[in-house]
């Protein structure tokens, strides 16, 4: 029994949490270059995976939760290009190189050293591949986007918007895309 959506959750979080006009950047990105894509910390929605993997030759749906990974999976009928994996972003199980996009919505709330997340992305994005973190203001994104220098990304866009399900008192959302320097 599918539980009944929001027009706001179905549209603005088709992909995870994000605010007002964040799903529409990643959409557009995808669209413009399809590839593998890894959703980390995916969750337990598997609506989130089946419209990700709709943009996506490849999508490997990661949590380091297995109880998420088996309810993501569970959830509905999956397209045949979604992999659901359980791993720890602090160790991915891939190699150098082998993703085009990380999508990580939401993660960072539960990440103490961003740095060591971020260097695990560097290391597995392909050269023109894109990271999207997405996180409640009440997190500071200064801390984020410094990490992310440190490892050897650039930030390239920075974008805020509305979201109901955002923690702290500001329901707001910050999404900031990396590529490699």
């Amino acid at each position: 029994m599918e539980i009944p959506v929001s027009p706001w959750e179905r549209w603005a979080y088709r992909f995870g949490l994000a605010g007002e006009g964040q799903a529409d950047l990643i959409e557009r990105a995808l669209i413009r270059e399809p590839g593998t894509v890894l959703d980390i910390g995916c969750g337990p929605q598997g609506r989130h995976a089946a419209n990700l993997a709709a943009l996506s030759k490849l999508l490997i749906a990661a949590d380091k939760d297995s109880g998420m990974v088996r309810s993501a999976r569970s959830d509905r009928p999956m397209p045949t290009n979604v992999r659901f994996l359980v791993a720890d972003a602090f160790n991915l199980p891939f190699s150098c190189n082998s993703i085009d996009h990380v999508i990580a919505l939401g993660l960072f709330a539960y990440v103490k050293e961003p740095d060591g997340v971020l260097g695990e992305f560097r290391r597995v994005i392909r050269r023109h591949g894109k990271i999207f973190a997405s996180n409640s203001v009440a997190h500071e994104r200064g801390m984020l986007i410094r990490a992310a220098t440190a490892v050897g990304l650039r930030l390239t866009h920075d974008l805020e918007g509305r979201c109901p399900a955002a923690s702290g008192p500001v329901k707001r959302r910050y999404l900031c895309v990396f590529e490699p320097s």
